[in-house]
């Protein structure tokens, strides 16, 4: 990687970044409409999933293993997991990089409280005390979804190995994948507050890397980032 005065960044200029954004607040907005107004059909899609997710009767191992999922992918966990990436980016030169990463996680944090006020969904029935407030969207797939997006972008890209970044790649699929299910299981979100999670996740990530290709030689400039990699 190069330096702050090099021309090479981490998250060039995309044109068709807008085009993303653009598509999926469509689709973010369209989703948070319906959950807004409680539609039948997002209530069908909900209760199928539901049960197809929880089965039966709840099993004990199981929702030990989601508790553990679901402790460990807490917003203030997430915020952890990207602080300790962070701290390593930034001894590594990669300051900015570490900068965006803890500005993006917050940020995403900020969103989730918003669009959780504007929007106003309830919890499940028979939901955990522990998981207050609105559920729309989830805050912890949602923050997990932003821890694992700024180590594909950031991170994985400074390891060499390939096989190494591919299994890294799935390994982060899969814990978002089991974080969806755990709040699903655990009676602590609707389906469709995991997949909202995604897209709010999703559009915020998109913006962050505008701001980021933007403005990062101009922060790299700054002293007390001086010879960070961009």
């Amino acid at each position: 990687m190069m330096y702050g005065n090099e021309d090479y960044m981490l998250m060039e200029r995309d044109p068709n970044r807008l085009i993303k954004l653009i598509v999926s607040l469509c689709f973010t907005g369209l989703l948070s409409v319906s959950v807004a107004f409680n539609f039948d059909y997002l209530q069908f899609l909900d209760s199928v999933f539901t049960t197809a997710i929880q089965g039966s009767s709840p099993t004990p191992g199981l929702e030990h293993f989601y508790s553990i999922v679901s402790f460990l992918s807490s917003p203030v966990m997430d915020g952890f997991w990207v602080f300790i990436a962070a701290f390593f980016l930034w001894g590594f030169k990669y300051k900015v990089p570490a900068l965006w990463a803890l500005v993006t996680i917050s940020g995403g944090g900020i969103i989730d409280g918003v669009v959780k006020q504007l929007v106003r969904r309830h919890r499940p029935p028979l939901h955990l005390g522990v998981d207050s407030g609105y559920s729309f969207p989830s805050g912890h797939v949602l923050g997990i979804f932003l821890v694992a997006a700024i180590l594909w972008i950031i991170v994985l890209p400074l390891i060499e190995r390939r096989w190494i970044r591919l299994i890294i790649k799935a390994l982060l699929i899969v814990v978002l994948g089991l974080v969806m299910l755990s709040r699903v299981y655990l009676n602590a979100h609707f389906p469709t507050d995991t997949l909202g999670a995604c897209l709010v996740g999703y559009s915020w990530l998109l913006v962050a890397e505008m701001l980021y290709a933007s403005y990062a030689p101009q922060v790299a400039r700054y002293r007390f980032v001086v010879h960070t990699k961009i």
